[in-house]
This record gives C-alpha cells, structure tokens and sequence, in this order.
C-alpha cells in the first residue's frame, strides 16, 4: 500500500471518529472511503454525478389532453461503474390502473399508462415482450444490456411514445378546463444513479416529489395554433408562434419593469387555419421540465434586474381571478429581491420563472423555471405560495436534493425563508407573523405522535399525509431557526452561503449539509444533530418548579429549543431572559436551572413560546 493512500485511510478514519455519536449508514460510508464525498462537508475528490441531454419532439391534444411524443437522450456515465441496466422512469404511469399510489385519484383520471415502441439503446432495438431484456414496474422499466454502459462513456436512448394528462387536477397536474393544463412528470426519464444508493428504484407513489439528474433539454411541443405554451426554459422561436402584436408586448416585458399584459386572455379563440404551431424551447442544466397550455389565460410579464442580472418574470392565469392575483408580479418582484439579497442571498439561477395559477384551490407545486399555483382568499396566503416556490429554485434545483428520500432539505429551506420573507413583507402589519403562526400552529397540533419520527427517516416512507408536511415543512423550518438562534445570524449565514458554494449543481445529503455546518462554524454541533434529525422528540418546554432563586425548565418534548422567560415585579417591572439551545448539550436529565438575581416582588415568571414550538402550553407559567 502506498504511503499517501494509507494516510488518507487515516484521514478518514479520524474524521469518522470524530463524527463520533451520528450515526452513519453503510452506504454513506463507503462514499466517504471512495472519497466522493468528505466529512468536512465538501464533494470528494472522486465525486461524480451522471448527465442526460434530452431532445424532445411532443404533440399535446387539449381536451383530450393526450400526447404523443419521441426522445433522443445521450446519457453520459460519468461513475467509476460499467452499467448492465438502464432504469428509465414512467411517471405517467402514476395514473395507470392497477399501480400502487398513497394519494387519492379520480376514476376519470385512470388511464393505460405510457406506451414505449422503438426502444433503442447504442442501435440496439428492445421487445418489451422480452421478458428477459425488460422488467416492467410500477412507474419505471428496467432495461437490461448486453453490453454494459462502461465508465467515462456515453450511451444513445431513443424511443416513441403515448401517454396522457389527467382530464381531472391532482395534486401537481392535470387539466383545469377543456382548455388549460400544467403538464409535469410527462415524458420517459432516466433514473439517476448515484454514489449513494446506485439507481434509484423508487416507485413513484404521488406522497413525494423526485430525484433527477441535471440535463440539458431542447424540447418542441405542438398545439392547436390559438394556444400558448410557458414552459422551463427558453422560447427559441418566438416570431413563429406569436402574432406580431403579441411578439411586440413580450420583447417589450422582457426591457422594462413595470408589468406588460401581454395577453389578455378570456374567451377560448378557435382557429380559422385549424393549423398547429410547435414551440422551441431550450434549458440547460436543469434536473426537469414542465409546461402550461392554455388559450384562455391572462399573461402578465416584465424584467426584474438585480445587480445587472436581467430576469424574466411572468404571471399566467384565468383572467376571472384577476383581482385575487395581479398583484403577485409585484410580489414575486419582491421575491426575487428577497432570495437574492438576503436569503439566502444568492443569485437567482436562471433566466425566467413563471407562475402559473391553474391549481383549482390552494396548492402549488414547483418545477424548474416555473410553479403551478391555487388561490386563497386571504393575500398573505397568495404571496406566501409565490414566494414559497419561488425558493424552490435554491432547493431542491440549484441545489440537486434527492426529495424522494430526504424532502425536508428543501421544504424545510423554502418554508424557512417564506416565513422571514412574509416577516419582512408585511412587517409592521397584523399578517407579519402570519406564516410563523400557520407553521407553528400546524406543527403544534401534530406534535409528538407516533409518526412524529426523526427527519433522517426516508421521505418515501411517509406516505401519510400529516407525517409528510410534520417533517418536510414544519420540522425542519424550526430545526433552522433554532439553529441560527444557535450560530448567531452571521455565522448561520456564512455556513449556508458556504453549503450552497459547496454543493450548488452537484446532489448534497444530510451529511454534505450537517458537515459543513460544523465545519464552517469550527462547533462541533453533533449532539444537536442527533436531537433534531436522528432521534425522536418534540417541542415542548415547561416550568415545572420554582426554588432557590432558581426556576426549572424541563424539555418533555426532549427537543432541544432556546428558552426565553418573561420575569414580571410588583411594580409592573418586566425583565427577559434568553438561552441559547446549547442549555440542554450534555443534559441527559432535560432540566434546565436558570438564576433569578432579582427575586424581590417578583410575582410570574412565564415561558414564552411565540416564535418556536411548545406543543403543551398549560405549563408555561409559574405564579409566586
């Protein structure tokens, strides 16, 4: 063994002890000896990822809302593996009768799934009635190779297909009216491979979202020539499909900031030609691509410039919901303003984002580039979904989180930053803790029962619903702020400025995320680690004695949260004190004893629970 390698091995094995007390999987430890990954929190020297280019040729039926379609995918093996098998996802199939799902669907949405014909890989032709060469699943297929897809090599995928759109919305997708539609997980995929887990063999079940590798995409999409498409990526041909006094509104949106109607929207308009127009659209370096057709929906856009960075912003709805959501192109102005300059204060990623507003009630749903959103009748609400997958372009896209196994490394981000953007929006209103109190509300309701489980449990394991929001949303949000109560605001920042530099394009896990974090901050934060993400517990601080000049907290909850106390005189004199979290690090006992120096005419002491979880409140408040 050579010199260098036996140091690394030493290396390694220091830092994992020094990890000492997280729990670590096998699968994650052998990333750490193949050094794809470090546990200083960085990408390993030997990190890789795999890479797909799509070319997509798709026809789109409004009304009937099926599609037929043909792809070429050079798909780039960039692992140290030979690949004897292609995984190719079917998330259409979602709706295919007989599939297992853990979301409700309507009878009317059930269809026969996607229909593959021409299968090619590297020229070579694949029966789906070979039972040997292709293994059918649920919402994915397995093509086995003869020939391997070595290391370092690329691979040609070429296939036609069928499919459909739900004629009924659910969840993320399907049709709003004979006429308008958000069409998502719609064309055959390759699964992604990765360092941890080798493919990814999930079913998709609707309880979670996917995980993608980045891919470049150049998609064409053909529709009755009265329709207009808004789709991930940018219009290639926009003198072809706009009539010039549209093409004038949308070069003129694309200068200026004040918003431009660039389509009025209203009454369906059919075709005198009865021709089809195809929209070009191309991305780059995204891990998906969505679209909305619509010939009916109103279209708002402009351009919003942040520090010389021109991006295209665009507002598409039923022009009946005017009045509930016009205001939203200011809103979503002021969400990237917010994103970019303050949290987490990086630059948006790409060149435009729409929101789409299909989504019959209140609901959204992010894609890259675009977010298919409800409405409310309460505004913060409104704003509060704009905003909310607006942020979803940091996490889970600019940032490549596998959401099928761990969700609450970007719905926990982006639930965090809507709470503080809504802070800031409405500051000084009655709704500027409106989003807090939702979350805190939402996450105290459902607190410490038995699906409460530890964030580190696999996204795909929780197909209840409440469990799913529990540690996806509110959980991880509260994690975040107790631990920028922790840090402090400015190290907090500079760990989540460092993470996002770290492993901006490339796939963190929990411990890419954890491992920087105490790297950066030089604390070694492991035992609020294992409190907040390995082990069970809730919110729930209580005073349970007073004596001694000394009150007693004790976390039943055994979540650790910092503790703010409200001490009130005789004389109406209030005096606060504040503990970081850290009270409860090597506290196996959960009780904490904080000094009175002031008891004279002290009469009530309380816990104050307003801005972190306390799921029993009936103990907060001890009278002398």
């Amino acid at each position: 063994m050579k010199k260098y390698q036996l140091l690394l091995i030493v290396f390694i094995s220091l830092n994992l002890y020094s990890q000492k007390n997280l729990y670590t999987p096998i699968e994650f430890q052998k990333a750490y000896k193949s050094n794809t990954r470090s546990v200083a929190g960085k990408p390993g020297n030997h990190y890789w990822q795999n890479f797909s280019s799509y070319t997509i040729k798709a026809a789109i039926e409004p009304g009937t809302w099926k599609i037929k379609g043909s792809e070429v995918i050079e798909y780039a093996n960039n692992s140290p593996d030979t690949l004897i098998a292609i995984y190719i996802k079917l998330y259409p199939n979602h709706y295919k009768k007989g599939v297992p799902r853990a979301n409700l669907v309507p009878v009317e949405d059930l269809t026969d799934g996607v229909h593959i014909t021409n299968l090619k890989i590297n020229n070579t032709a694949f029966n789906d009635n070979k039972s040997s060469q292709i293994t059918v699943l649920g919402t994915y297929i397995i093509v086995h190779l003869e020939n391997g897809i070595l290391p370092k090599s690329k691979a040609l995928i070429s296939m036609d297909w069928t499919t459909e759109m739900p004629p009924i919305h659910v969840d993320r997708i399907g049709a709003y009216d004979s006429s308008s539609a958000f069409v998502g997980y719609w064309y055959p995929q390759i699964a992604r491979y990765d360092d941890i887990d080798g493919w990814d063999m999930m079913e998709f079940m609707g309880s979670q979202e996917t995980n993608n590798d980045f891919s470049d995409f150049n998609v064409t999409i053909e529709v009755p020539d009265t329709y207009t498409i808004w789709a991930t990526g940018i219009l290639q041909n926009p003198e072809a499909v706009f009539t010039p006094e549209v093409l004038q509104r949308f070069n003129t949106a694309k200068t200026t900031e004040e918003p431009i109607t660039i389509l009025t929207g209203g009454t369906p308009i059919n075709s005198a030609k009865g021709t089809k127009n195809e929209w070009h659209f191309k991305a780059e370096y995204v891990p998906d691509f969505a679209f909305g057709v619509s010939n009916t929906f109103r279209w708002i856009g402009n351009t919003v410039t942040i520090e010389n960075n021109r991006i295209a912003s665009n507002l598409v709805f039923d022009p009946s919901k005017a009045d509930a959501v016009s205001y939203l192109i200011n809103a979503q102005k002021k969400s990237f303003e917010y994103l970019c300059m303050v949290y987490p204060k990086e630059m948006y990623p790409y060149p435009q984002f729409t929101t789409f507003i299909g989504v019959p009630g209140f609901n959204g749903m992010e894609f890259p580039m675009m977010a298919n959103n409800g409405v409310s009748d309460k505004d913060f609400e409104n704003t509060d979904v704009t905003f909310h997958e607006l942020a979803h372009s940091y996490f889970p896209f600019l940032m490549g989180i596998n959401e099928v196994k761990y969700s609450w490394m970007e719905e926990g981000w982006a639930t965090f930053f809507t709470i503080k953007f809504i802070q800031e929006y409405y500051k000084n209103t009655p709704k500027e803790d409106a989003e807090l109190n939702r979350n805190l509300n939402s996450y105290n309701a459902n607190a410490g029962n038995i699906w409460d489980v530890p964030l580190i449990t696999p996204s795909y394991l929780l197909t209840f619903s409440s469990a799913h929001s529990q540690l996806s949303y509110r959980k991880p949000a509260f994690m975040y702020f107790t631990l920028e109560h922790l840090l402090g605001e400015e190290i907090f920042k500079s760990c989540l400025k460092t993470y996002i530099e770290r492993w901006k394009g490339k796939h963190p896990t929990p411990y890419d995320f954890m491992f920087t974090f105490n790297d950066v901050s030089n604390t070694n934060l492991n035992w609020f680690w294992n409190k907040w993400v390995f082990e069970n517990g809730y919110g729930d601080l209580g005073i349970v004695k007073f004596e001694n000049s000394k009150v007693y907290i004790q976390n039943f909850g055994g979540l650790p949260l910092p503790v703010f106390l409200k001490l009130t005189y005789k004389n109406g004199k209030q005096v606060s004190i504040e503990k970081k979290v850290s009270i409860w690090m090597n506290n196996d006992e959960n009780i904490a004893e904080i000094e009175i120096l002031d008891i004279d005419n002290l009469i009530e002491i309380k816990l104050i629970d307003t801005n972190y979880p306390d799921a029993v409140k009936k103990n907060n408040l001890f009278k002398l």
